[in-house]
């Protein structure tokens, strides 16, 4: 089944969120922070992988990453407890929000809302549109995502509907949804039960 599709617009206003007390941003060292990306992103992105093959997979196989300056970490009190890959694909320009995860002893706290600040701030200077995709079942994930201004895109059958359900589990009466080229495809409405 195909991915959830979001895309958050240039020019789109950023949300911004002042991080608590202890948090802050930080970049990534491939020659230490390999380990503690991977701890970010498992489980739940790269299972059954150690962290230099999830590192190779998901980072270095993407020749548009520069990991020194497109991965970010949120830190707590100097650890890093999260992650965002931030990129351009050079052959089609869209922006990319890549391989987003949380430590899993600091999911639940509402942290992915930084990543996202994190990751639109990072591209805004680029002025892309801005692409990610993931599965309905990552909630919280998802609720992060349109609550940071993403919309969601048709661009493979069913999408339509899986969409109306999300829209009623966070009892969001109508959203805009994009066609896969930006521009709009129509409002949708949350799935009456």
């Amino acid at each position: 089944m195909s991915q959830l599709k979001m895309y958050f617009l240039p020019g789109t206003p950023i949300k911004e969120y002042p991080l608590p007390e202890g948090y802050s941003f930080s970049g990534f060292d491939p020659a230490k922070d390999i380990q503690a990306w991977a701890e970010c992103i498992q489980p739940g992105l790269c299972d059954g992988l150690t962290a230099e093959a999830a590192y190779k997979q998901e980072i270095i196989n993407f020749k548009d990453i520069v990991p020194e300056q497109d991965i970010h970490f949120l830190d707590y009190n100097g650890q890093h407890v999260g992650t965002v890959t931030t990129f351009v694909f050079s052959e089609s320009g869209f922006g990319d929000m890549h391989m987003v995860g949380i430590r899993k002893d600091f999911r639940g706290k509402g942290l992915a809302k930084y990543l996202s600040y994190i990751a639109l701030k990072s591209l805004e200077p680029r002025n892309v549109t801005i692409s990610l995709t993931t599965g309905e079942g990552r909630v919280a994930a998802v609720k992060s995502y349109l609550s940071a201004g993403f919309l969601p895109v048709e661009y493979a059958e069913g999408m339509v509907d899986r969409w109306e359900k999300v829209l009623a589990t966070y009892d969001i009466d109508h959203i805009q949804m994009l066609n896969e080229d930006g521009t709009p495809y129509r409002i949708i409405y949350k799935k009456a039960d």
